[in-house]
Order: structure tokens, then C-alpha cells, then sequence
């Protein structure tokens, strides 16, 4: 088994964040796990972006090459990531923000900030294409993914935990796999 996951946006969309989180659900599922993150000159508004590699064997470099998965918030990330993309592999874009040619059967268009914004707070548009992104891979199921959000996301309180929950399940739906 190996998966290579790239997550990226600008900075303070929440990308780190999707990239720890799914790091932490993976975390006991998988033998060898790295997390790798990259911040732009500028945190807030800068480019970031973060590479999780799953692996049964163990694992020589933590720096993505190729991608199997991408997980794109804005379109400095699809210009700067989609050509680094496997053959056979996933790209889950939030069409809020970006846009790529048509006719690409390897990428999921997902509004998330649309998305977000109805779930009560645009800042939580990395977790509904975090949900996406979990429904179309199926590492875990829906309900194990959902749990993991509340974990993650009740240090902030009730009202963030909730609209996260929210969030997730729109983009998890969203993905097609509702």
C-alpha cells in the first residue's frame, strides 16, 4: 500500500489543519506515515501546502513527487500541483476558487467554500473538501471520519465542532458517495 497526498491552498484556509488531521486518523492504520509541511514566504494569504505519505513499507522521503491524491483550494495550487498528479490519480478541487480544462475524468469538482458557507462559516470550506476527499478514497467510514472531526475540532467549542460536522457531510455528499 502506498497513498501520496498533497494538500494545498493559500494560507489560513485550513489546509495544515485537513493535512494533521487526516495524518492523526491514519495514524494507527497504516505501518510507516510522514506529514510534511510547506509554508509560502507569507503564512496568511501565502501559498502552504502539506504531503502525507501512507505506506506498508517504509518510507525513503517524506517530499511527494508524484501524487496519487490532491486536495486543491485555490488556483495557484492547481497550476502549481495537478502537473505532479499520478497517472490514475485523484484531484478533489474546490470549484469555488479554481478551475481546470474539461473533460479530466481524475478530478472532482467541489464547491467548498459554497459549501462551508452554508455549513455556518467559509472557514470551514477545508472541511467539506476533507470530506470529499475521505468519500471518494473510503479510508474510513463515514461514521469513524465524522468522530474524528468532533475530536479535532472541539478544543474550539460546540459551534465550530458543529459546523464542521456540517461541512464534512456536505462535501462527503457532495463527492457523490452520500
Amino acid at each position: 500500500m502506498l497513498e501520496r497526498v498533497i494538500f494545498s491552498g493559500s494560507g489560513g484556509q485550513g489546509l495544515m489543519f485537513i493535512g494533521k488531521m487526516f495524518a492523526g486518523m491514519m495514524m494507527d492504520k497504516v505501518k510507516h506515515l510522514t506529514f510534511f509541511p510547506s509554508y509560502g514566504s507569507e503564512v496568511r494569504g501565502g501559498t502552504a501546502h502539506c504531503q502525507v505519505v501512507l505506506s506498508s513499507i517504509e518510507i525513503a522521503s517524506p517530499i511527494v513527487e508524484e501524487a496519487d491524491t490532491l486536495l486543491l483550494m485555490n488556483q495557484p495550487s492547481v497550476d502549481r500541483f495537478l502537473p505532479v498528479m499520478a497517472s490514475g490519480g485523484l484531484a478533489i478541487i474546490n470549484e469555488t476558487l479554481a478551475h481546470v480544462p474539461e473533460g479530466d475524468q481524475t478530478v472532482v469538482m467541489v464547491p467548498a467554500t459554497n459549501l462551508g458557507q452554508a455549513a455556518g462559516n467559509i472557514r470551514s470550506a477545508n472541511v467539506a473538501l476533507f470530506g470529499a476527499f475521505l468519500a471518494r478514497k473510503a479510508f474510513l467510514p463515514y461514521d469513524d471520519a465524522r468522530d474524528a472531526i468532533v475530536r479535532m475540532s472541539a478544543a474550539k467549542g460546540k459551534r465550530f465542532e458543529e459546523i464542521n460536522v456540517r461541512a464534512f457531510r456536505a462535501g462527503w455528499d457532495a463527492a457523490g458517495q452520500g
